[in-house]
C-alpha cells in the first residue's frame, strides 16, 4: 500500500498543475462604464486615457495629482500575468498550522533553507522547489504525518457513524477541499476519497489518515498557488481570487482569519463582499505580523547571526547585543504598527523606542524597564532609521562605511537611479591618517566620473555619520569633530540644508520623494513582483492617498491595492 500511494503522490503531482479549477458561483463583474470595470477608460482591457479615480484626484489637490503623475505617468491600467508559485517558508507555515493545527511542531522557515531574495523580498519568481529544499520539505512532511498516525482522529473522525466509507470519503473529501483552499475539483476529491477508503480498508485507518495528508502535503495544489484560472473578462476563480486576498495581505489560508475556502465565492461575489473580505483579513493579527515583515525586509534589518560587525574592534557587540537590537527594533515595529489605522510618520519620526538591559549602552543611558518604550533624546534619534539595529544592518564590519549607507537610502529608500560604478574603477576607501570617512569619500568622489551618482548617495551617507558602526551617537571620527552638514537638492519640496541627522531624516521622510517610494515597496513586496508600466495608475492613486494631507495610512494603502481592478484579473498577453 505504501508503494501505492507514492504513484498516487506522482499522478497528482501530475494532475495537480494542470486541473480546471471549478467555477464555485457567480462573480460580480462591475457595471459597464464604471470606475475598475472591464472596457472603462484607464481600467484593464479599457481604452487608454484618465480613469474617473484620476479626475477625482486631480480636482482634489491638484499639485500633488501633479506630482503622483510625475513618478508614476502610466495611463493604461496593465493586468498582472497569470502566475503559478510556492507558497513562501512562512505561508508554508501557517498553512499547515492552520490545517494541522494539532501536529505543527516546527517550523518551515527553521527546517526549509532561505529562497533567493530580489532586493530582500520573496518574489514569486524565485520561489520553486529545488536540490537545497526539496528534502527539507519532506522531512517537514514526515514529522507532521507520523504526528498523525498517533492521533488520526483529529484529521478524520467517523467514530460516531462506524467508520463507514461514506463518512470516510466525505470527510477526506473535507479535507482535501481545505488543504487546497477551496481550488480543487470534483474528480480530484473523488480520487482522493477513493484512495482514503481503500487505504483504510487495506492498512487501517491510522496508516490511511497518514498516507491522505502525506499526498496531500506534496501535492501542487498545496505547496503552489495558483492565479490561471479566469473567465472571459480576465477575473479570477473565486478560490484564486480569496487565497490571493488572503495570502498577499496576511500570508495565511482563508480558514486563518476567519474565512472559508469552501464557501470562497461567498467572499468574492460582489465589490460589496470583497471590501468586507479586505477588512476582514486587514484586522487579522496574521495582517499585522506581515506589515512588521515588511518593514524588516524593506529596511533590510539583519538576524542576529548575519551582521557580520568584528567584535575586535567592537567586543561590546555580541552575540546576546546583536539578539537584543533585533528584538528591540521588532517590538517597536509591533507597537506601532498594532493600532486600528497605523501612519509612517508613527515609525519615521517617534523619539519613543524600546531599550533592553543589553542595548542600554547604545543610548548611554539606563536600561529601561522591561516591555515598556522610553523616550529618547530627540536632538539624537529620530524614528526607525535612527535605530541601532537598522543602522548597524547597513555598517561595515569595523566602520561606518558611509557609502553602503547611502547605497541604501539611494535605491532602497529614496528610489533614486543608481547604476553600478564604472568599470575598472577603485572603490577600496584609503586608510588615509588624521582624515575622517566622510574626508576619504568626498576626496574620492569629488571628480568624475564618480561625482554624478554620489552626489545622491554622500548626502545619505554623511547624514548618518553622527552614528558608529553599532548605532551609537558620536561627535567624533578618529578624533576629529564629525561635519553633518549636508545639501540635498533632488526633492520635490526644494533644497534641504541642514547640520542636524535628525532633521535630515524628518525633511527625507517627509518628502513626496520617500512616500512615492514607500508606496512602490509595499507593492513589491506584497505582490511579490517588480511594478511594471501598467502598474502606474494604481500606484498613482496609492501614493496620492497615502500623501494627500500628510495622511501616510499604511493598512489604507494596502486597502487599495487589494482593492483594485487589476488585482483581481489576470492575463496570458505578453
Amino acid at each position: 500500500m505504501r508503494i501505492a500511494c507514492a504513484a498516487v503522490a506522482c499522478l497528482l503531482w501530475g494532475a495537480g498543475c494542470t486541473g480546471t479549477i471549478d467555477d464555485l458561483g457567480p462573480r460580480d463583474q462591475g457595471t459597464p462604464g464604471a470606475p475598475g470595470a472591464p472596457g472603462s477608460p484607464g481600467s484593464p482591457g479599457g481604452p487608454p486615457g484618465p480613469s474617473p479615480i484620476d479626475e477625482q484626484r486631480r480636482a482634489e489637490n491638484p499639485d500633488l495629482f501633479a506630482t503622483a503623475k510625475r513618478y508614476f505617468p502610466g495611463e493604461a491600467a496593465g493586468l498582472g500575468k497569470k502566475r503559478l508559485f510556492r507558497l513562501t517558508r512562512t505561508q508554508l507555515d501557517l498553512t499547515a498550522k492552520s490545517l494541522l493545527p494539532a501536529h505543527q511542531k516546527a517550523s518551515a522557515v527553521t527546517l526549509l533553507p532561505g529562497d533567493p531574495l530580489q532586493t530582500n523580498y520573496e518574489f514569486s519568481d524565485n520561489l520553486s522547489f529545488n536540490t537545497a529544499n526539496f528534502t527539507p520539505y519532506t522531512n517537514w512532511v514526515s514529522a507532521l504525518v507520523e504526528s498523525v498516525r498517533a492521533n488520526p482522529s483529529t484529521v478524520v473522525d467517523c467514530t460516531a457513524n462506524g467508520n463507514t466509507p461514506v463518512c470516510l470519503g466525505a470527510e477526506a473529501k473535507k479535507f482535501v477541499q481545505r488543504a487546497f483552499r477551496g481550488a480543487a475539483t470534483a474528480a480530484q476529491l473523488d480520487r482522493y476519497a477513493t484512495l482514503f477508503t481503500n487505504s483504510v480498508a487495506a492498512v487501517g485507518l491510522a496508516n490511511a489518515t497518514a498516507d491522505l495528508v502525506e499526498v496531500t502535503l506534496t501535492s501542487p495544489s498545496y505547496v503552489f498557488r495558483s492565479e490561471v484560472t479566469t473567465d472571459a473578462a480576465g477575473l479570477l476563480s473565486p478560490a484564486e481570487f480569496l487565497q490571493g486576498i488572503t495570502y498577499t495581505l496576511s500570508d495565511a489560508p482563508p480558514e486563518a482569519v476567519g474565512l472559508s475556502s469552501a464557501d470562497a465565492s461567498a467572499h468574492v461575489q460582489s465589490p460589496d463582499t470583497v471590501r468586507r473580505t479586505i477588512e476582514t483579513v486587514l484586522l487579522a493579527p496574521e495582517a499585522r505580523k506581515k506589515l512588521v515583515r515588511f518593514f524588516s525586509a524593506w529596511l533590510e534589518v539583519r538576524e542576529a547571526d548575519e551582521f557580520g560587525i568584528s567584535t575586535t574592534v567592537f567586543p561590546e557587540f555580541t552575540p546576546e547585543v546583536a539578539a537584543a537590537v533585533v528584538a528591540d527594533t521588532n517590538a517597536f515595529l509591533e507597537r506601532q504598527l498594532s493600532t486600528a489605522a497605523p501612519v509612517l510618520k508613527s515609525l519615521t519620526e517617534s523619539t519613543d523606542a524600546f531599550v533592553s538591559d543589553k542595548t542600554a549602552f547604545l543610548y548611554d543611558m539606563r536600561p529601561a524597564a522591561p516591555g515598556a518604550p522610553v523616550a529618547l533624546d530627540p536632538a539624537r534619534r529620530l524614528g526607525l532609521f535612527t535605530q541601532p539595529g537598522v543602522i548597524a544592518s547597513h555598517s561595515g564590519p569595523t566602520t561606518t562605511r558611509l557609502v553602503k549607507r547611502g547605497v541604501f537610502f539611494t535605491r532602497k529608500v529614496m528610489c533614486l537611479p543608481l547604476g553600478n560604478p564604472p568599470a575598472g574603477i577603485d572603490t577600496t576607501i584609503p586608510m588615509t591618517p588624521g582624515a575622517s570617512e566622510r574626508q576619504k569619500i568626498e576626496a574620492m568622489t569629488a571628480k568624475s566620473p564618480c561625482n554624478g551618482c554620489h552626489a545622491y548617495i554622500n548626502p545619505f551617507g554623511f547624514m548618518q555619520e553622527n552614528y558608529d558602526a553599532i548605532g551609537r551617537f558620536r561627535t567624533t571620527d578618529q578624533g576629529i569633530a564629525i561635519d553633518p552638514r549636508v545639501t540635498m537638492d533632488f526633492l520635490d519640496e526644494g533644497k534641504l540644508e541642514t547640520a542636524s541627522p535628525v532633521e535630515a531624516f524628518r525633511g527625507l521622510t517627509r518628502s513626496f520623494r520617500f512616500q512615492q517610494c514607500f508606496a512602490r515597496q509595499l507593492f513589491r513586496f506584497y505582490m511579490g513582483r517588480d511594478e511594471t508600466p501598467g502598474d502606474d495608475p494604481l500606484l498613482r492613486q496609492m501614493f496620492f492617498d497615502f500623501a494627500d494631507g500628510g495622511k501616510q495610512d499604511i493598512v489604507g494603502m494596502l486597502r487599495t491595492l487589494a482593492g483594485s481592478a487589476g488585482f483581481a484579473r489576470r492575463t496570458e498577453a505578453p
